[in-house]
């Protein structure tokens, strides 16, 4: 049995595979059982069928250890996974001061759906800025942290590459 904990946002649960088949996981999440038949479609990318619904899950790595977002039936999630390396790096950094993302970067290409800020905004965190639309699926892309934008660097309607910086904060 492999255990993990994982952090959203505001809150963390405890995830527990029991039982791990070629296509089929069993999993405890917080005590809840989940039995899953699951199919990996292309890489981050992988179709799910819980209780007779079939889902697609996409996650895509994050730019720090462990972390990724997870988008699952038009929702996402900024998770990240916390072991040994993650709690250490925690307690090394604890007091130091912390700047948080310096810009917004989609991890693969796509295409800008809407923008919904520009330069000199003042947004909160967890607000919405941009909308992108990858792999046949639009994702909201949110703020980070409160900021105020230094610059928007695309417009809706263009194409854009991995990584690329998108929106930047001061």
């Amino acid at each position: 049995m492999t255990s993990y904990e994982i952090e959203l946002k505001d809150r963390t649960v405890q995830a527990e595979v029991i039982e791990q088949g070629k296509d089929t996981v069993k999993a405890s999440v917080n005590g809840k059982i989940y039995e899953l038949d699951i199919r990996k479609v292309e890489p981050g990318v992988y179709s799910l069928l819980h209780a007779g619904k079939s889902l697609e899950l996409q996650v895509t790595e994050g730019k720090k250890k462990n972390e990724y977002t997870v988008h699952l039936d038009g929702r996402n999630w900024d998770v990240q996974i916390i072991d040994a390396d993650v709690r250490f790096q925690r307690n090394r950094n604890k007091g130091k001061p912390e700047n948080g993302m310096q810009d917004i970067s989609s991890p693969m290409p796509g295409k800008v759906v809407k923008v919904l800020v520009q330069k000199g905004d003042e947004v909160k965190e967890g607000q919405t800025l941009i909308i992108i639309s990858a792999m046949k699926m639009e994702s909201e892309y949110h703020a980070p942290r409160d900021a105020k934008i230094k610059d928007v660097l695309i417009q809706a309607g263009d194409t854009i590459e991995g990584n690329q910086p998108l929106i930047t904060f001061e």
